[in-house]
């Protein structure tokens, strides 16, 4: 990355060709990109010899052509130094073109990532695939539409934003699928409303390819709002996207981004948010888990804790023991369990802040009442709080012993004919305005909010 975090982009091509042997960073040679299949590279005696195009550029290429055949010579922005030359941005090239077709509600820029695939088959980036039927890379490409206005050439900052997101993959070797989304701390262009990311398949280029050097697919990049972000995590990605698809200023068919858009879906379409809350009800929340600022202790509660009583006093912090707690949460949430050591409290006590706790009624409305279980996992220390019904087969927890401890993760059975009780009181998180700390006393359990994120690092 350039300064401020910026990749570096460059109108030169990188001095390197594809090559089918092992991959030699030393060899002086051209690189043919597939957008100009007449590419000559001078030989011995003055001959030239045609340049070879690299076979998972040739596969990217060949699909955009069969979109875009009148632009044989697209924009393409090149990272200065490439990946597999020490460079920090891994996207070769990204490869804008002008889209005015009937289909599309917007003129639009499409912008198509080429790095997060196998390009080249010689393992500089990649491992090769096992088939043509396996997966290339990490088995997709990006893709972006931005609404074009009187601009003549495309804005750079969906580049920055492609570049970081490839390299978050590279990086984690997490990959993405339609329906995810992004939570993002930068500035997406102009915008003071689209703050964050969505993830859908483009529904212009072929949804799977198959090429000499393995299959992938392109996935496309949509702006959204924080309400509309909020929308997918309480119900679906699909479900909000095929609404923001249906509405042609939130993006029409093509989910085209409008980053001077002033409307967030739910002003657009009047029915939307009743539609977000009726697919909750039918389907449940995609939602399992949330990152969160949370902690748990066992304790001995006090014998004046009322199942029906709401305390708003101060209270004492209950983090006091953080030196017991392993730190295995993330092993225990993918299934690689170190601890064998399970333990049985009598009775617990959780605490969280505010914005933690507003997860809770979609915990139940969402999840629980759905038969699916909901973690919400500690941003602050290895710590985790799995909710979970009856219904949730494959847990240590029972009517008999309703909490279980593995490590520095709690299981918390809630019984499906306790859900309303429980639904009732953590509602009240929905109010916009609450006065903390607040404290709610269930049986042999107690939820405690506080405002102090101080509290989760003691």
């Amino acid at each position: 990355m350039a300064a401020g975090g910026s990749p570096s982009l460059g109108a030169k091509m990188s001095s390197l060709p594809y090559q089918e042997q092992p991959f030699n960073a030393s060899a002086p040679q051209i690189q043919n990109t597939g957008h100009n299949p007449n590419l000559q590279l001078p030989g011995g005696g003055n001959t030239p010899h045609p340049v070879p195009i690299a076979p998972g550029f040739q596969t990217i290429v060949t699909a955009c052509q069969k979109l875009y055949p009148e632009q044989r010579n697209p924009l393409q922005l090149s990272t200065v130094v490439k990946y597999w030359l020490g460079g920090t941005d891994p996207l070769d090239y990204i490869t804008v073109y002008s889209n005015n077709q009937e289909e599309s509600c917007y003129p639009h820029w499409h912008y198509v990532s080429c790095g997060l695939t196998d390009l080249h088959g010689d393992g500089r980036v990649h491992p090769p695939a096992p088939s043509p039927m396996g997966s290339s890379g990490y088995g997709f490409e990006l893709t972006f539409r931005l609404r074009r206005r009187e601009e003549l050439v495309p804005p750079s900052w969906p580049v920055k934003v492609m570049q970081k997101i490839a390299k978050y993959v590279f990086e984690t070797d997490n990959t993405l699928v339609p329906g995810d989304h992004i939570t993002w701390s930068e500035k997406l262009g102009n915008s003071s409303l689209l703050k964050h990311l969505l993830i859908s398949e483009d529904s212009q280029l072929s949804p799977v390819l198959s090429g000499p050097l393995g299959s992938f697919r392109f996935l496309q990049l949509l702006c959204c709002s924080e309400e509309e972000l909020k929308a997918v995590q309480r119900w679906n990605g699909p479900g909000v996207l095929r609404l923001l698809q249906s509405c042609d200023i939130t993006g029409g068919q093509l989910l085209i981004t409008d980053i001077e858009r002033s409307f967030s879906l739910f002003e657009a379409i009047t029915e939307a948010k009743s539609a977000v809350e009726a697919g909750i009800a039918r389907e449940g929340s995609n939602l399992c888990g949330m990152a969160a600022f949370i902690t748990w202790d066992e304790r001995k509660l006090e014998s004046d804790m009322d199942a029906n009583n709401v305390n708003m006093d101060q209270e004492r912090n209950a983090l006091a023991d953080w030196n017991d707690l392993t730190s295995q949460c993330d092993k225990v949430l993918n299934g690689g369990l170190n601890s064998k050591v399970l333990r049985f409290p009598h009775s617990v006590e959780l605490v969280c802040n505010l914005e933690t706790a507003r997860y809770l009624p979609l915990c139940v409305q969402g999840r629980l009442k759905h038969g699916y279980h909901f973690t919400l996992k500690s941003v602050v220390k290895d710590t985790a709080v799995t909710f979970l019904t009856e219904k949730v087969g494959g847990t240590q927890v029972s009517p008999e012993q309703p909490f279980a401890g593995q490590g520095d993760w709690l299981q918390l059975l809630i019984q499906s004919d306790q859900l309303e009780e429980f639904y009732k009181k953590v509602s009240i998180f929905e109010q916009e305005y609450i006065n903390l700390p607040i404290s709610l006393f269930f049986q042999r359990f107690v939820i405690r909010v506080v405002a102090d994120l101080e509290e989760f690092r003691s």
